[in-house]
């Protein structure tokens, strides 16, 4: 009897001794430590956000004002003017940036939050980076007055753009090392549209009517379902024609009405050729080759104009 009793005191201390340590190896194990308040680093834990940097070390904690709490999802307004934009962003929620700022929602506020400090910075009602990094760390926001401005997030806070517009957008552009290129903005204010740049400055004359697109001779416009075209001192140009689409090919122009593509080198010139449209041809293209511009309804040639 004595020799079981002491087995089981033997047993009972060793179950004391390992059990602990099986346990802390498994924590150990799966990377979490169970004397911190969030132990597994989730963002949101008990009601608040936690801040982790690169190194996941905690920075700061944010409490919760409602349960709708979370990076801030980015906005885009752009399909409500017809703006030609940016659409193949994946980022649907931003980030940390710099390991020092970002931008969380809580309810129906946004805050751009200083994470070292974990003190909420300024409170506004939408951000827009086409779910894509913008160059310089750009964030073009929504004030609560519902004006937009625009502001680079970094190290340091820099403002672009007052919040004095009521729309603020990106024209399409290809992305250069991951980035996508800030050069200028469309804008609209007062109900004019025009382009400014990153010194707020503007660069062409206002418009009447929204700015889908431009390039550098030329800004598109479109109003009840008819593209305008302006010079950038404001001078419309093809005023007798009912525009309902165009393609560009480097300075060409293909203009497309009810019934006809009007191929241009340049709107204040005559035009190069005059090709009537059929039913079938919902798919026009306009390809610049060699000396030669390639004229294509729904994929197969129908013209090669001669170029100099």
């Amino acid at each position: 009897m004595e020799n079981k009793k002491a087995v089981l005191i033997t047993i009972v201390v060793l179950l004391f001794i390992f059990t602990p340590l099986t346990v802390m190896g498994a924590f150990f194990k799966a990377n979490v430590n169970p004397l911190e308040e969030n132990p597994s680093h989730d963002f949101y834990y008990k009601g608040s956000l936690w801040f982790y940097d690169t190194y996941d070390k905690l920075m700061s904690t944010y409490k919760c004002l409602t349960e709708t709490c979370e990076f801030t999802k980015p906005v885009i307004d752009d399909s409500n003017y017809g703006v030609k934009y940016y659409q193949d962003g994946s980022l649907d929620k931003l980030w940390i940036i710099d390991d020092k700022y970002t931008f969380i929602t809580d309810g129906v506020t946004v805050y751009l939050f200083n994470v070292e400090s974990g003190r909420p910075l300024q409170s506004y009602k939408a951000v827009k980076n086409y779910n894509v990094k913008l160059e310089n760390n750009t964030f073009i926001i929504q004030n609560n007055k519902d004006l937009w401005g625009v502001l680079t997030v970094g190290n340091n806070l820099g403002s672009v753009l007052p919040f004095e517009y009521d729309f603020i957008g990106l024209k399409e552009k290809e992305i250069v090392n991951g980035t996508f290129p800030v050069t200028e903005f469309i804008v609209e204010k007062d109900s004019k549209w025009y382009l400014v740049d990153l010194k707020n400055s503007s660069l062409t004359a206002e418009i009447p009517t929204p700015i889908i697109d431009y390039n550098n001779q030329y800004l598109f416009s479109k109003s009840n379902d008819r593209i305008r075209i302006y010079s950038y001192d404001g001078t419309e140009h093809l005023l007798n024609y009912r525009i309902k689409d165009y393609v560009i090919a480097d300075d060409y122009y293909g203009i497309i009405t009810d019934s006809f593509l009007i191929v241009y080198h340049n709107l204040e010139d005559n035009y190069l050729k005059f090709i009537p449209l059929t039913r079938e041809a919902t798919d026009i293209t306009l390809e610049k080759d060699n000396n030669k511009l390639v004229v294509k309804f729904n994929g197969n040639i129908v013209d090669n104009i001669a170029i100099s």
